[in-house]
């Protein structure tokens, strides 16, 4: 499903992208080939897990998430220079079916 989107690459354990600590970004993870017989996205809930000792006010946090019939959705901003976090996205669909999929976000200061 990632690897379908733009800036997401692969390692051994899974996907990630890089993300500035400054940068507030739509991230989405595409699930067409998973929904079955027409079924569509109901809904979505995105969680960060957290990182120990981070400091207040500069974890990386989900702003807002949404769907469409086959992608969900989320804003997410902040986070801290060096560390890594791990993205939970649950969805549930029409049908009532439901599953979840995880994807890195690397914070780095990012330079051109």
């Amino acid at each position: 499903m990632t690897t379908q989107l733009t800036g997401f690459k692969q390692d051994h354990i899974g996907s990630w992208i890089s993300k500035d600590p400054a940068a507030s970004l739509i991230y989405s993870v595409e699930w067409a080939d998973w929904l079955y017989g027409g079924d569509t996205l109901l809904s979505t809930t995105w969680t960060v897990e957290p990182i120990t000792g981070d400091p207040a006010g500069t974890a990386l946090r989900v702003l807002s998430s949404g769907v469409t019939t086959t992608k969900s959705y989320a804003t997410i901003d902040r986070g801290t220079a060096g560390e890594i976090y791990t993205v939970k996205v649950d969805i549930v669909t029409n049908n009532g079916l439901h599953d979840t999929r995880r994807f890195r976000i690397k914070v780095e200061n990012r330079y051109l």
